[in-house]
């Protein structure tokens, strides 16, 4: 005997939202038309969070390709965002996904992150820099207001490096900028080392205070070292031990402690690895054929080396470090991005032609978001056209 549409039975809850939770976001986008129940669920903090962290959203590497060609006297700039499958399989170029294509780009300097699926860009606006948010898996883009520094004119800029985290208490993205000034020498003064912290909760920045020394080099993450409301840099000052600087998103505190007990001479950066920070070091004395070493952070203040890899390849610049222990890294003679297994020493080429002329690729250990970019008590709904907000953010070159 039918049953008429009426006495249908709906869909128990806990069944909906488990087939929701193996959704990719862009589906997730589409469906929150359906009804405004599904509509609330899926833009409910505590779906986003079970989506980001549910086992059909792997983490999947997102390289960051920059270009530069000469047209006459002209150069151009072009970016390409491509997300990898989840699995490669050995010795096989693996199929990218475009997530976004800059063909002209002109003040395009670097991305960093992600945070929860989000990510840091940056660019280089007559001398300063300015910043935006930018989430591929919603689309969303907001730009950042400029930073309040409140610098001497006879400053000029030396150095500048960025934080981005979430505060787990107020639910509120934030990017710490570290930048050091220095004065004109006539003027006989040391550097001076300011930092300010922007909210997205409030789109505002304000100033804060620092006890970094000036004499401090704080080394380029491979990844964004953000972990449980923590952001992290690796430093060395003038003895020449590697410390760990930190930024407590939710106190906005700075702090420091102990790095992995390597030879000062050693190269090192920093990374995540699983849930632990992590630490890449090698030794600079052989180029490019190191033996690298991998530290991970066990407790505050406490290393362990988990991994050492020595590749057997050609001349490289390593990457990031994907997965458990595979590697990926730059060949200079190919101008190729790899893929390393130290296990089976595989080396998969990724299907990237770089240009090492320049500093212009960054691989990700990428997840998707469903977290908005917030900005006061604005509607999220105003800039959806991610590409036209980037291209007018990065200055597209008229052709």
């Amino acid at each position: 005997m039918s049953t008429s549409m009426d006495e249908r039975r709906p869909f128990p809850e806990d069944l909906i939202m488990d087939i929701l939770l193996r959704l990719p976001v862009e589906s997730l986008l589409r469906f929150k038309c359906v009804c405004k129940h599904w509509y609330a669920l899926i833009k409910s903090p505590s779906f986003m969070e079970k989506h980001f962290h549910h086992k059909n959203n792997p983490a999947r590497l997102l390289i960051c390709n920059l270009k530069v060609a000469h047209e006459g006297d002209a150069i151009v700039k072009s970016v390409v965002f491509s997300l990898l499958p989840e699995k490669i399989v050995p010795g096989v170029t693996p199929e990218q996904k475009t997530l976004l294509q800059l063909p002209r780009v002109s003040d395009f300097t670097c991305v960093a992150g992600p945070v929860y699926g989000l990510f840091l860009v940056q660019k280089k606006f007559y001398g300063d820099v300015r910043l935006g948010l930018w989430n591929p898996a919603t689309r969303e883009f907001r730009a950042l207001p400029p930073a309040p520094f409140e610098i001497e004119d006879f400053f000029s800029d030396y150095d500048h490096k960025f934080g981005f985290g979430f505060d787990l208490l107020t639910q509120d993205y934030k990017v710490v900028w570290i930048r050091v000034f220095w004065d004109e020498p006539e003027h006989g003064v040391y550097p001076r080392v300011y930092a300010c912290v922007y909210s997205s909760c409030n789109n505002s920045w304000k100033n804060l205070t620092t006890e970094i020394p000036s004499s401090c080099t704080i080394s380029p993450s491979l990844d964004a070292t953000y972990l449980n409301g923590v952001y992290y840099w690796l430093s060395r000052d003038l003895d020449e031990i590697y410390r760990i600087r930190s930024f407590d998103m939710g106190s906005e505190q700075f702090g420091e402690m102990q790095g992995p007990d390597i030879p000062s001479k050693h190269w090192g950066r920093l990374t995540l690895h699983g849930d632990s920070l992590t630490m890449l070091a090698g030794d600079p004395g052989k180029p490019m054929t190191s033996i690298y070493d991998v530290w991970i952070m066990k407790q505050e203040g406490s290393w362990s080396k988990v991994l050492t890899v020595q590749p057997s390849i050609g001349a490289h610049w390593p990457r990031n470090i994907w997965e458990n222990d595979k590697m990926l890294f730059e060949i200079n003679e190919t101008s190729q991005l790899v893929l390393y297994d130290p296990t089976t020493r595989q080396v998969t080429d990724l299907g990237f032609q770089l240009d090492l002329n320049i500093a212009g690729c960054w691989v990700f250990n990428y997840k998707e978001s469903l977290a908005p970019i917030k900005r006061g008590n604005e509607s999220q709904g105003q800039d959806n056209n991610a590409v036209e907000q980037i291209e007018h953010f990065f200055d597209i070159i008229p052709i």
